[in-house]
């Protein structure tokens, strides 16, 4: 079958062992274990669902302002408080990157992962926005990002999540090609330059959970294996040039509702959300010996998220998306 049918069926199983005992005991066998990789790496992705368990944790329905038990209402800022503001709950950090184990400069000959070097896109903030309708092409908001996304005149990297609920976006500012490692220059300047079927091939995701319940660590494994996203999800991509003083934006759109394996891990650790602290890094795959070592490209850490407290998307009528590649809905 395809990759979808060969991991969702596991997965599947997987949802009816939790909702009926509480327990994951075939998830990491049947899923997170399986070697899908056409070049036999034991290690890496990519089959796709390591990546989408807290994107994926669908919440409680969110309390509104004027609660049914009257209590004040609050609603958190655009972009989320960064740790240790706001006792530490909902809200972002930067982590470590030496805790994501990404190829090292001989992986092609020994599959040897080391501790990644720092990454050079700094974390500039992290918004989560409820809607029943979650936008693509969010960086066209005027409200994201505390409507600062486009106005200070650097270029950002934004990667949104387009959850049933909510819109997940993170951003991160890009330097200049000067300011990176020659071989990092490379597999970026190259996965702006390439088409769809290139950015699919290469755009990879490794969640750590940093705490947790033992389920949803269980779910999204040790941290070693990034899930290469475009082989389950479907991701679109908005890249827009800076303009009059106004920083570009080079947007990847991670459709989590379309896929089937994202429906049904979504189950795994539905509600868990409150109690995880979870980094995410987003890496580009080295594929040559001039484009080794790998190094994280951007990263990111949220401190638990009550979904209730996170502002809803304000109304707006966006522009036409201009500049986008999109892959198909499944």
């Amino acid at each position: 079958g395809t990759v979808e049918e060969d991991v969702a069926a596991p997965a599947a199983s997987v949802v009816a062992d939790v909702h009926s005992d509480g327990t994951t005991s075939t998830f990491e066998d049947d899923v997170c274990g399986e070697e899908e990789e056409e070049e036999n790496d034991d290690d890496d992705d990519d089959d796709g669902t390591a990546s989408l368990s807290l994107a994926g944790a669908e919440p409680s329905p969110p309390a509104r302002s004027g609660s049914e038990d009257g209590g004040k209402s609050f609603v958190l800022p655009s972009p989320l408080p960064r740790h240790p503001e706001n006792d530490g709950q909902s809200c972002w950090s930067k982590p470590d990157d030496s805790i994501f184990r990404v190829r090292g400069p001989t992986y092609l000959t020994d599959r040897v992962k080391l501790p990644s070097a720092p990454a050079p896109f700094r974390c500039r903030g992290v918004d989560v926005w409820l809607t029943d309708n979650p936008e693509r092409h969010i960086a066209r908001h005027p409200s994201v990002l505390g409507g600062n996304l486009r106005g200070g005149g650097e270029d950002t990297f934004v990667v949104n999540f387009l959850l049933p609920f909510a819109n997940f976006a993170a951003y991160f500012a890009v330097p200049p090609l000067e300011d990176m490692p020659p071989n990092l220059a490379r597999v970026w300047e190259g996965f702006v330059r390439g088409d769809q079927q290139y950015r699919d091939a290469r755009l990879k995701m490794l969640p750590v959970v940093l705490d947790g319940p033992w389920i949803v660590r269980r779910a999204v494994g040790p941290g070693s294996a990034p899930a290469l996203l475009g082989k389950v999800i479907p991701l679109q991509y908005y890249f827009t040039p800076r303009s009059e003083g106004r920083g570009g934006t080079y947007e990847v759109d991670v459709i989590i509702s379309a896929s089937r394996i994202a429906t049904a891990i979504l189950s795994v650790v539905k509600g868990h959300t409150k109690n995880l602290s979870i980094g995410f890094a987003f890496i580009i795959e080295a594929t040559t010996e001039e484009e080794l070592p790998e190094t994280v490209l951007c990263s990111f850490q949220i401190h638990e998220l009550h979904l209730e407290d996170c502002p809803e998307l304000p109304e707006c009528r966006l522009d036409d998306d201009a500049g986008s590649s999109s892959a198909e809905d499944e």
